[in-house]
């Protein structure tokens, strides 16, 4: 499930859990797993980084 996937979950179920910015790589992961960020979200939260800048850069107004 992708960052806006799970914002979207957590919105619907009424968690107010998200953070404002990314949580230090060992701090423990946004998601409450118990985990440290860096071996739980952080893989993902880049990829989705990444895609997100890749587009603003190439998919803006001309």
């Amino acid at each position: 499930m992708g960052l806006f996937e799970r914002i979207g979950t957590m919105l619907r179920s009424g968690k107010e859990n998200i953070p404002a910015e990314k949580p230090g790589r060992n701090e423990p992961c946004w998601c409450g797993s118990g985990r440290k960020y860096k071996k739980c979200h952080l893989p993902e939260d880049d990829r989705i980084q990444t895609k997100a800048k890749a587009c603003s850069l190439n998919c803006g107004p001309s």
